[in-house]
């Protein structure tokens, strides 16, 4: 544990680097960890996060760390837009099962963005996820939602078809 009046100096431990991981990496990696259950968000030194999210990648691993991180993130655009298949919500809870273990590490994974931020690569990455079972538009980038004999309307999925949602936001000719 660091301590000292510098609680943001360089957060290596081992082979972790605590501004390589994402946000959802780092919320993997402190629900993984010795993180007490109740803390005051704010109250903790900025060393003792990093060093929770250093015990939780270390102990399982950066591969698992991203490959989980990787479901969560996927499980959460899908859960925004409420369209959390039931075996994909199943699996989510069976690798989180205590759910307001897995919101505290979301919002302190958070304020660690804002303390120790993202390395470059690492924000190139951030949006890199995968969906743990079949994706409601199956592949697609589209989610059909009715159909009649003059129309067909579907939406973007928030998953796959994330490039188009932002070229849309952006008022990108599609």
């Amino acid at each position: 544990m660091m301590h000292g009046s510098n609680d943001t100096a360089l957060l290596v431990r081992a082979s972790v680097v605590v501004a390589e991981l994402t946000g959802s990496e780092r919320a993997v990696a402190l629900y993984a960890s010795d993180m007490p259950g109740r803390f005051r968000a704010g109250s903790m030194a900025d060393s003792q996060v990093a060093a929770w999210i250093t015990q939780g990648a270390e102990r399982i691993g950066l591969e698992e760390l991203r490959r989980r991180a990787e479901f969560s993130y996927r499980h959460r655009l899908l859960e925004m837009s409420g369209l959390v298949p039931v075996e994909v919500q199943a699996r989510h809870e069976q690798r989180f099962p205590k759910a307001r273990r897995l919101f505290k590490a979301e919002q302190t994974a958070a304020g660690s963005l804002w303390r120790d931020p993202m390395t470059p690569e690492t924000l190139a990455r951030n949006s890199a996820a995968e969906v743990d079972g079949e994706c409601p538009c199956r592949g697609t980038k589209a989610i059909p939602m009715w159909q009649d004999e003059d129309a067909f309307v579907s939406r973007a999925c928030p998953v796959h078809g994330r490039a188009t949602i932002r070229q849309h936001c952006a008022g990108v000719a599609l």
